[in-house]
C-alpha cells in the first residue's frame, strides 16, 4: 500500500481502514459508541486497539481526532503504523494503546470541536469550579466568532483583530484566541462547563489500561500549526522540568519545544489532555506530548475556523456555501497533497519508533 492510501477521504473510510489494520495485527479492539449521531443519522465510534501484554509496565498511547477534523491525518498515521508492522516486535514490558477518533463527531462532520462546540483539548479542568477567565478573548469575542460574515462585519472584525495584534503583538493575540475560554459557548476554543463524553471515555481507558504502568508516553496527533509539513513535539512543560528533559532525550532538542518557555508553535493552553494524563496517573512517570504538523498560515487556518463556526451556529448547513466552507476547513488541517501526507507519515513513524527505542535502551 502506498503511503497516501493510509490517509482517508472521510470518517467512515478512516474507521474501516483502521479496523482492518488492527485485525491484520491480531490486536484486541474495543469500540465505543458516541452519544451524538452524524448529520446523516449514523452512529459514530471511538475505536481502541491494544497491542502487547496487558500487564506491561510501560505504555505508549497514540491518539487521533482529539480535534475532530485533525483526525484525518492522525488516522492515516495510526493506520500506516499498523500496516507497516511498527508494533510487530514489542518488548514484553511494553504495550501500545491506539485511540482512534477520540472526538468522532468532529471527525465525521469536519469540525474541530464536538457537537456541543466544546474543544476537547480545553475540557480537562475542574468543572466544579468556574472555568479560568480569558479577558483578552472577551475583548475580541465578537470579532473571533461573528454572527454574520457580511463584508461590513468582516471588515470590522479583521480591523479589530489587526489593531489588537499591532498593540499587543502576535504571540499575545495567539494566546488570547487559543488559550481556552469558558464564557462564550458559541465561540472558538470553548472548554465547556462539564466533562464531555470523550473526556469521560479517556478517563475510563486510563483507569483500565494505564493505572498500573510505571511509565507512560502519550503522543496526541494534531495538525494546523507550524511550517508546512513540519512536525513538532509540543511539550507543556518548562525546560527545567523532567517531562521536557525526557522529551528532549527521546526526540531531540530540535523537535521538542516548550509552550511555557517559548519556541513552540503552540501557546500555553489550559485544560489539556497532556496535563490530564499527569493528573490521572500521579504515581507514573508520564511524558505526554502533542505531535503537531504544520499546514498553512495561522491566519488561513484561523479564518477557516471562523467561517465554519459561523456556519455551524448561524448558517444553513444545506446551503450552497456550506460545502465550500467545510472543504475550506478540511484543507486547512488536511492538505490534499500526497507529498505532505508522505512527510507526515515519515515523521510520525520516526516519533513513535523513537519513543519505543527509548524504553528498549
Amino acid at each position: 500500500m502506498q503511503t497516501a492510501q493510509y490517509f482517508p477521504p472521510d470518517y467512515n473510510s478512516a474507521r474501516q481502514s483502521f479496523l482492518a489494520a488492527v485485525h491484520a495485527c491480531g490486536a484486541e479492539t474495543e469500540s465505543f459508541i458516541a452519544p451524538a449521531l452524524s448529520s446523516k443519522g449514523e452512529e459514530l465510534f471511538t475505536d481502541v486497539a491494544v497491542l502487547g501484554q496487558a500487564d506491561a509496565v510501560n505504555a505508549l498511547v497514540i491518539i487521533s481526532g482529539t480535534h475532530g477534523v485533525e483526525g484525518f491525518a492522525g488516522s492515516g498515521i495510526q493506520t500506516g503504523l499498523l500496516f507497516e508492522g511498527v508494533f510487530r516486535l514489542l518488548c514484553p514490558e511494553v504495550k501500545v494503546i491506539i485511540i482512534h477518533a477520540l472526538n468522532p463527531y468532529g471527525f465525521a462532520e469536519k469540525r474541530r470541536f464536538n457537537e456541543d462546540n466544546v474543544d476537547l483539548n480545553r475540557n480537562f479542568i475542574n468543572h466544579a469550579k468556574s472555568g479560568p477567565n480569558n479577558y483578552d478573548y472577551d475583548q475580541l469575542a465578537k470579532a473571533i466568532a461573528p454572527r454574520s460574515l457580511s463584508r461590513v462585519t468582516e471588515l470590522s472584525a479583521q480591523l479589530k483583530i489587526l489593531c489588537y495584534r499591532l498593540c499587543h503583538g502576535r504571540s499575545r493575540l495567539q494566546h488570547a484566541v487559543t488559550h481556552g475560554q469558558y464564557s462564550h459557548p458559541y465561540g472558538l476554543f470553548y472548554g465547556g462547563h462539564f466533562e464531555i463524553w470523550s473526556n469521560q471515555l479517556l478517563r475510563r481507558l486510563t483507569e483500565k489500561h494505564l493505572i498500573r504502568c510505571s511509565r507512560v508516553t502519550v503522543v496526541d496527533l494534531h495538525t494546523g500549526l507550524g511550517s508546512y509539513g513540519k512536525g513538532e513535539v509540543v511539550v507543556d512543560a518548562s525546560q527545567d522540568d523532567p517531562v521536557f528533559e525526557r522529551a528532549v532525550s527521546t526526540w531531540g532538542f530540535e523537535r521538542a519545544k516548550s509552550t511555557i518557555t517559548g519556541g513552540s508553535v503552540s501557546s500555553r493552553l489550559v485544560g489539556t489532555i497532556n496535563q490530564a494524563f499527569v493528573d490521572m496517573l500521579p504515581t507514573s512517570e508520564v511524558t505526554a506530548v502533542g505531535l503537531e504538523f504544520g499546514t498553512f498560515s495561522a491566519m488561513t487556518v484561523f479564518n477557516a475556523l471562523r467561517a465554519e463556526n459561523w456556519l455551524y451556529h448561524h448558517g444553513d448547513l444545506r446551503s450552497g456555501d456550506a460545502a465550500a466552507i467545510k472543504e475550506r476547513l478540511l484543507r486547512a488541517f488536511y492538505p490534499d497533497d500526497d507529498a505532505w501526507k508522505e512527510s507526515v507519515m515519515e515523521q510520525g513513524r520516526d516519533v513513535v519508533e523513537r519513543a519505543l527505542r527509548a524504553w528498549a535502551e
